[in-house]
């Protein structure tokens, strides 16, 4: 395996391999991302055909679908995962202990990402480590001035959108061009936002197991001179 190069692209190919628990995954499922684009962009379109066409009935008519399309994209997007018969009320207790589930879940599968970095020489996990948190701290300063701390708004974005889209309810609805385009410049700022912090985990993740593949080897090599010594 040494002559083997280690690549961040066959690193982060292990981490999506990755099982995900059910509980409390943080990162949005494929279900997750389709429900919000489906459900987004109907709005938008619906809102748009209404605006260029207010006196076209199948302008409002498709408007009309998209209100439904839209409803249903996000109904998808914020259900959420895992069986339906595992699903019990939020509590302290409940939410320690499938915190706790989750801990023991992952740290199995990322001790074996660890034990398949060990195999690799300890310079090359030390300089990719290195290398990885040194990304990951510019990637916190990364567009400050343009997002901002907008991903951890949660909902609000959400809320701040469906409000300009049915605060002055009737049919057809007519939003003005400011708002439409508010609307979505809030919706691509919080998406780039989401994204921009996607990345920003996997390379604090990378940093992680990267650290502790070097001290695992360090360790690996300290007690075989050891052994040698003895």
């Amino acid at each position: 395996m040494d002559s083997a190069i280690l690549t961040f692209a066959a690193l982060n190919a292990r981490i999506d391999a990755l099982p995900d628990h059910e509980s409390l995954s943080v990162a949005p499922s494929r279900r997750q991302r389709w429900g919000y684009i489906i459900g987004f962009g109907a709005g938008f379109i619906g809102l748009l055909a209404a605006k260029l066409f207010p006196n076209s009935k199948v302008a409002l008519g498709f408007a009309a679908v998209m209100l439904v399309v839209e409803v249903c994209g996000l109904l998808l997007a914020v259900t959420p995962r895992g069986p339906w018969t595992r699903r019990r009320l939020p509590g302290f207790a409940t939410e320690r202990r499938d915190f706790a589930e989750q801990l023991d879940f992952d740290l199995y599968h990322y001790e074996q990402i660890i034990a398949w970095l060990v195999s690799f020489p300890k310079e090359r996990l030390e300089a990719m480590a290195q290398y990885a948190t040194q990304r990951h701290e510019s990637l916190k300063d990364k567009h400050p001035l343009i997002s901002g701390g907008l991903e951890k708004l949660g909902a609000l974005p959400l809320a701040a959108v469906l409000f300009l889209q049915f605060k002055d309810l009737h049919w057809p609805p007519q939003p003005t061009w400011p708002e439409f385009l508010l609307g979505v410049a809030l919706v691509s700022l919080y998406w780039g936002s989401l994204l921009l912090v996607s990345v920003r985990f996997r390379t604090q993740l990378f940093a992680l197991l990267l650290t502790e593949a070097a001290k695992s080897a360090t360790d690996l090599r300290r007690s075989g001179n050891v052994a040698e010594t003895a």
